[in-house]
């Protein structure tokens, strides 16, 4: 069997895509635990981008974790995970506060397919 420069290129070719697709990390996950307040309000985004803003193409996910609860978000490929929590203003009747003032944001770096834990 011979082969011509076109057949080499397109074995090359798919070797390379070949190559490339195994290896794509498979989503990241992380693991978020609760063991420090009574309820935890948690906003957490699914993101590529490299803030942790919310926009066109994100997941988001707003949810109550309680003292002792843990919450696993799977990641997406080539995606991060980034989570804040409200914090609530110890004084004052609860209409007259602020509600929700949040946390900054923090990062789970796992683009690269990794599993992180975290507590709040």
């Amino acid at each position: 069997m011979q082969i011509n420069d076109d057949s080499l290129r397109i074995l090359i070719a798919s070797a390379l895509l070949i190559a490339t697709a195994s290896c794509a990390s498979p989503p990241g996950r992380l693991t978020l635990s609760n063991f420090s307040f009574e309820n935890a309000h948690v906003q957490a985004v699914i993101t590529g981008a490299p803030d942790c803003a919310a926009g066109e193409g994100t997941a988001i996910s707003d949810f109550v974790l309680p003292l002792n609860g843990t919450r696993v978000i799977e990641g997406a490929p080539g995606a991060d995970v980034c989570w804040r929590s409200a914090v609530e203003p110890e004084t004052g009747p609860r209409t007259a506060r602020p509600w929700p003032k949040w946390t900054e944001w923090n990062r789970a770096f796992l683009s690269s397919g990794r599993s992180v834990d975290a507590k709040l």
